[in-house]
């Protein structure tokens, strides 16, 4: 699928003080041309770097995320089980230890349950041997999905396998984000 290329889609991609300052150019270019359409002209800008800019408060910057990753891998597994147990407490999971040696927890919410894989968090690479366990689990218990969570980065063959399969792969900005600020 291409990519739009339209000028909004360009606004949303950048800065939100580029929408404000485009607004204020053809707020200004409106109101010496016809005065009463000026505000018009100016909104829909207003309202993306409004947008803009929340979403961007919202993000983590890359060198937070390097920070979280790296607060993330000191941790013992005691603190980081909590850590994300909370996390996921937050998102409105009941969250349970498994009794499955391929997970840790087991995530309820909705009547769904998600297992979750999180012990091997400091591994640099993530290979696909537990993944294959994780799936093995997701059928034996009839789980909805599994989530797998590491702080290094997923293999390629461990990429390949969790492709199509209701396994969602966690690493990165997305353990950051999932993680918050740790104190």
């Amino acid at each position: 699928m291409a990519e739009s290329r339209t000028l909004f889609s360009i606004l949303l991609r950048q800065p939100w003080w580029v929408a404000a300052l485009a607004g204020l150019a053809l707020f200004g270019i409106a109101q010496l041309a016809f005065p009463p359409v000026a505000p018009f002209v100016a909104l829909p800008f207003l309202v993306i770097a409004l947008y803009v800019g929340y979403r961007q408060m919202r993000t983590v910057s890359r060198g937070q995320i390097e920070q979280r990753l790296e607060a993330v891998r000191e941790l013992s597994w005691d603190r980081f089980s909590s850590v994300v147990s909370e996390a996921y407490v937050r998102q409105g999971y009941q969250v349970a230890l498994a009794d499955n040696p391929a997970c840790d927890f087991t995530l309820t919410r909705n009547g769904r349950i998600t297992l979750l894989q999180c012990r091997r968090w400091k591994a640099s690479q993530y290979g696909v041997a537990p993944l294959q366990a994780l799936a093995g689990a997701v059928a034996a218990k009839d789980a909805y999905n599994a989530i797998c969570i590491t702080a290094g980065n997923f293999s390629p063959q461990a990429l390949a396998f969790a492709a199509g399969k209701p396994i969602t792969l966690v690493s990165g900005s997305e353990l950051a984000i999932l993680v918050g600020k740790l104190r």
